[in-house]
Order: structure tokens, then C-alpha cells, then sequence
């Protein structure tokens, strides 16, 4: 299938407007002993649903050293075996981790001699000798550290390690401070419907770089497949006591963003889109900068998605009419609480 490729950053690396994000696929660890996988995977479906992506025209698959431990990385490498030259391939590193015990630690390193062990280390797990985009994964690395962080990856550049590089990070200022102190590539960033974000996205597209975004699903939330009698169990992230995990308390979606999902639901499944493609639908509507790079783990998961291509963006007044739906609803609720 015939997709338009669009570039990230100012590289010349072409990806799908649409990606396959890999923490599901991973499978079970933990984060500082807290559960941080999406629950049981089955490692040859997570394969064949690469391999379905490939067909259908979907080549960025992104992943991170962290999930599973290894195991993402190990997965994709198995499912490109053959088909390298097919696929975009960017995966993170930072989170320091012990694949024994399947544990990832807030302990983080970003030291040159760890990212390029940690470099080194998913190239051998991806079964390649590159990696397309490599990704600082700490969000939160001190702007006086990073220097030496874009040091160590114009290394890796040089040696022909990596192709290109970005940041995952929330912080709008950090994020600035990449653009103009590197010749990196891409942000990665939550952005959904029920989360915008102006600052960052504004960033993006000043400095030409790529809004490569996490939870554009809002972790599941907008699959339309829950209400507030769902609960998930205490083996997926969802289910977790992680203070981030904000869109599930304790394994239940929240009352909050379920009230402001329901308000846009109409406008978003609209022409006989989906939810997941009325929420990707939005996120094409939002910048030309965005990538979604909605956590799949079966075929049926990626068509679904993949269709969404195929409707294309909402339009600026769909944009507009969401927008005015939950500034209303907000300003209500601020009401009600004074």
C-alpha cells in the first residue's frame, strides 16, 4: 500500500505519517517495582502485526531499551529479519535496568560512556547496525547536561551508529533548548485530544522539528472500549499506582476525562470514523509536525489504526468545535468547584 512519507525534522529519513509504538509489545517489567507493562503478549502475534504494518505501509516503529527490558527490541529485530531496508526503526535509552529481574530503575545515566553501551546494546538486540532516530528517554535531563548528551550522539552520528536523533521529553523549555543546541530531529511528547499542548507543539514546528507523539490513544482511553465499570488488572501499567498514570486511577478510568471524551465522542466518529481514528484524525488536524505513534499489539489493533489514514485529518472547524466543547466544559466544572 502506497502511503505518503513525510521526512523528520530536517533529515532525510521518510516515515509513515502514522507509527507503531512498541512499549506493549514488550510485555511484563517493572518500574522501581511497580508493574509497567500493558499485561501478557503474545510475541508471534506482536509479529505478525509488525510485519501487517510493513504491508500496509507502515514504517516507524518506535521502542525504547526499557520496555520489557530489552524484549521490544528484541521483537522488532526478530519481525525485521529480512526487511531492514523496510522499516524506520527509533528506540530510547537512559533508564538504567536489570534484564535478570526485568526491573527499570528512575535511576537514570546518560553519561557518554552508558549511551554508548546503551547504543550498542539495542543495535545487538534489534539484529541491525543502525538505528534510524536514537532518543534521550529521560524527560527530565538538566539543561547543563545536555550538551554533553548531544556530544555523545553527534558521536554516535559520525560512526554511523545512529542516523539521527531526539528527545522524549514534556518540557517545553528543555525541548527548545534542543532545537537550538542541536541538529536533532524530533520531540516525542504526549498529545491527544483530551491533552493538548500548545507550548510544545509551537516548539516543534519554530525550531523544524518532528512531534512525535506518545498516548495519542490516551493510553487506551479513546479506543471508546471502556466506561466507568471497566477495571484493568493490576498487571498492566493501566492498573498500576503510578502517580503519571493519569488518565486510569488504580486500574479505572477517570470520571474527569471520561466526562470531556464523551462531550467530543460525536464530533471525533463523525463520517463513520472509529474512536481511535476520530483521535488520530485529530492529532493530523492539530500540526503538520505530528506523528502519532499509537501502542498496538495485534493486527486487528494496527488495521484499525491504519485506516485512519484513509479518513485523513478532522477539518480546522471539527478542530475548532472540539476545542470550544472542552474549554466549555472545563470552564464548568471550575464553576461548579468555586
Amino acid at each position: 500500500m502506497k502511503i505518503a512519507r513525510k521526512k523528520l525534522g530536517n533529515s532525510e529519513i521518510e516515515v509513515s505519517p502514522l507509527g507503531f509504538g512498541c512499549w506493549a509489545i514488550g510485555g511484563p517489567f517493572w518500574l522501581d517495582g511497580l508493574p509497567d507493562g500493558w499485561g501478557h503478549v503474545n510475541d508471534e502475534a506482536s509479529i505478525r502485526a509488525i510485519g501487517r504494518a510493513l504491508e500496509l505501509g507502515i514504517n516507524f516503529f518506535d521502542t525504547a531499551d526499557a520496555y520489557g527490558v530489552g524484549h521490544s527490541e528484541s521483537i522488532i529485530g526478530r519481525a525485521l529479519k529480512g526487511k531492514r531496508h523496510e522499516a524506520v526503526i527509533a528506540t530510547k535509552f537512559g533508564f538504567t535496568h536489570d534484564i535478570a529481574t526485568k526491573q527499570v530503575y528512575t535511576r537514570t545515566d546518560v553519561s557518554p560512556a552508558y549511551i554508548r553501551k546503551a547504543c550498542e546494546a539495542s543495535l545487538r538486540r534489534l539484529g541491525t547496525d543502525y538505528i534510524d532516530l536514537y532518543q534521550i528517554h529521560v524527560g527530565g535531563v538538566p539543561l547543563e547536561e545536555l550538551d554533553s548528551v548531544i556530544e555523545s550522539l553527534e558521536g554516535l552520528k559520525r560512526e554511523g551508529w545512529i542516523r539521527s536523533y531526539g528527545w522524549s521529553t514534556s518540557d517545553a523549555e528543555r525541548a527548545a533548548a534542543f532545537g537550538e543546541r542541536s541538529s536533532g530531529v524530533a520531540i516525542q511528547h504526549p498529545l491527544n485530544v483530551l491533552h493538548d499542548d500548545g507550548p510544545m507543539i509551537d516548539v516543534c514546528e519554530r525550531y523544524g522539528l518532528s512531534s512525535i507523539n506518545n498516548s495519542p490513544l490516551a493510553m487506551g482511553l479513546l479506543s471508546g472500549k471502556f466506561d466507568l465499570s471497566s477495571s484493568l488488572p493490576q498487571d498492566d501499567v493501566r492498573g498500576s499506582k503510578h502517580e503519571w498514570v493519569f488518565y486510569f486511577k488504580n486500574g479505572k478510568p477517570d470520571a474527569g476525562y471520561m466526562d470531556q471524551l464523551e462531550a467530543v465522542k460525536e464530533i471525533l466518529t463523525s463520517g463513520g470514523r472509529s474512536p481511535v481514528q476520530g483521535a488520530l484524525a485529530w492529532i493530523w488536524g492539530r500540526s503538520g509536525a505530528a506523528v502519532p505513534i499509537p501502542g498496538l499489539k495485534t493486527e486487528t489493533q494496527l488495521e484499525e489504526a491504519a485506516k485512519a489514514l484513509d479518513y485523513g485529518p478532522l477539518t480546522q472547524g471539527e478542530m475548532e468545535e472540539i476545542r470550544k466543547l472542552l474549554d466549555n466544559l472545563l470552564d464548568n466544572r471550575d464553576t461548579m468547584r468555586n
